[in-house]
């Protein structure tokens, strides 16, 4: 097994029992997510930002399905399986874990993190996942933006350029 294979969990049960083990040795667990469809710079620079706040860092991604419903039909450009191997094997994350629904709010209040990141773009957004990181009393941290950094932006300069 590869060393990222080893990140990649599928069931919530294994990752929190994971999870506890590290908060019981006072590890702080980060926690985002998002769909990380076609990775570029802003993803990787948020991703080794959060990782400076945070021992362990789970990132959650959405399942193919749960991307057509929130962004349309003609996403993911790619599988859930090849997003999670690519983010997988970024230094900065620890572990990986989809999630069907379209917001990750049942997995965060499973999992209890203690720190919940977001990036730049969701600075002066209301996020839906407010309400329960502050019931459990998760810090939350809005990372720097990074601009003309986007899944859509790329799509469309490839689109502009006349394709491949």
């Amino acid at each position: 097994m590869r060393h990222f294979e080893k990140k990649i969990i599928h069931s919530w049960q294994r990752l929190k029992l994971i999870i506890d083990k590290y908060k019981e040795v006072g590890k702080i667990i980060g926690f985002t997510n998002g769909c990380f469809d076609i990775i570029h710079k802003g993803h990787v620079t948020y991703l080794f930002q959060s990782k400076e706040y945070c021992d362990i860092l789970v990132v959650a991604i959405n399942t193919d399905e749960s991307i057509k419903r929130i962004k349309g039909p003609k996403k993911p450009i790619n599988t859930l399986e090849d997003r999670m191997i690519v983010i997988a094997s970024i230094e900065a994350v620890d572990f990986v874990i989809p999630f069907e629904e379209d917001t990750p709010i049942s997995l965060i209040e499973y999992l209890k993190p203690d720190v919940y990141f977001k990036g730049g773009d969701y600075d002066n957004k209301t996020i839906p996942e407010l309400k329960i990181i502050e019931k459990y009393k998760i810090i939350y941290r809005v990372l720097s933006f990074v601009p003309d950094s986007s899944t859509t932006k790329i799509i469309r300069k490839i689109i502009e350029k006349g394709g491949i």
